[in-house]
């Protein structure tokens, strides 16, 4: 835990009740926009004043701390699914050429790609994640509006500034967001012991093991392991840190009575008391071959899916959590000194 932790907010400490809940009548979201608090209509240009003012405050006490450069921890997107395109395809040129793919745990960017992240997190606008300089400096934006920020230095002239730009900063805060302060649950690295396994697994099937990639939070692609190909060579085009979890059970041909089973279990998994709740569906296009998927919630949209997996050529489903399937087998991609430091919990 770093030595100095401040929270950054707009809302006076001075109005805040005995358990510190701010009793101000004040704006928390984007989405208030046009509302009125305490009398004043809550304007674009308004509301766009006070997200400069933060991140002027985020890119302060990064300088201050000596950091140019950050690293994503715990990265989340917010859309179930995303495999590809654009991160942020709505913000400025810093983060244009930020991917999806390249939205990953460890991953580093520099401090202006790093300030628009923030921005988007502020904005509660397709993202979220921890920022991190290992040892100096630390931020993570929570609810209604606040910002957490830690560091190796006092920071006294980044916390001058601040107050300058109308914000308020309390000190000696720590962020509720910060990782000391869980324990991490542990995960078995995916070394080459994992790989044996899948592919051992794969031999025991009638065809083929899917491998489900995930390399941030929502953001994942599914593979198809075979018999005598552990991808080999597509190991090396995984994501540093994913997660990765090889489910028991071969997408099957599509018939009547395979989609009957495949109805009734969904049911079972809807339904389940389970840590983790929907379905992961897949499905393979008859024509290309392409693997399509979802992640459901409710008997509706369920229901929907199957219809469409009637065209499919194969498909399948599998529970949200892997500890709902006796026999999967999870494991994390280790650093390169064979450490797993990404944090799935």
């Amino acid at each position: 835990m770093l030595d100095h932790g401040f929270r950054v907010t707009k809302y006076d400490p001075r109005l805040r009740d005995g358990r510190g809940a701010f009793i101000g009548d004040d704006w928390t979201s984007i989405g208030e926009i046009g509302h009125t608090f305490d009398g004043r209509i809550l304007t674009r240009e308004r509301y766009e004043q006070v997200e400069s003012a933060y991140l002027t405050a985020a890119e302060l006490f990064a300088r201050d701390s000596g950091v140019t450069e950050l690293a994503v921890r715990t990265p989340a997107v917010l859309t179930a699914g995303v495999s590809s395109g654009l991160l942020l395809p709505n913000y400025g040129p810093a983060v244009s050429g930020l991917s999806a793919e390249e939205f990953y745990d460890g991953r580093e960017v520099p401090l202006p790609v790093a300030l628009e992240v923030v921005r988007a997190m502020l904005r509660e606008d397709g993202v979220w994640c921890r920022l991190e300089a290992q040892d100096r400096f630390s931020l993570a934006v929570g609810w209604d509006y606040y910002l957490y920020i830690g560091s190796h230095r006092p920071c006294l002239q980044a916390v001058a500034k601040v107050r300058q730009l109308g914000l308020f900063v309390e000190e000696d805060h720590t962020s509720p967001y910060d990782l000391d302060l869980q324990e991490p649950v542990p995960y078995r690295p995916a070394d080459e012991t994992f790989w044996a396994e899948v592919g051992l697994l794969s031999t025991q099937t009638d065809g083929a093991v899917p491998l489900l990639v995930m390399w941030a939070g929502n953001a994942w692609r599914w593979h198809l392991v075979t018999p005598g190909n552990v991808m080999d060579r597509g190991r090396a085009a995984l994501r540093p840190r994913a997660l990765l979890t090889a489910f028991i059970g071969t997408p099957v041909m599509v018939s009547d009575d395979s989609m009957s089973e495949i109805a009734k279990r969904g049911q079972r998994l809807l339904h389940a008391d389970s840590s983790v709740a929907g379905v992961m569906c897949l499905m393979e296009d008859k024509s290309t071959g392409q693997l399509l998927h979802d992640y459901l919630l409710d008997d509706d949209d369920f229901s929907t899916w199957l219809e469409t997996a009637r065209q499919a050529g194969r498909c399948e489903i599998y529970p949200a959590d892997a500890a709902d399937q006796p026999g999967a087998l999870v494991a994390v991609l280790p650093d390169s000194d064979g450490i797993v430091r990404a944090r799935w919990d």
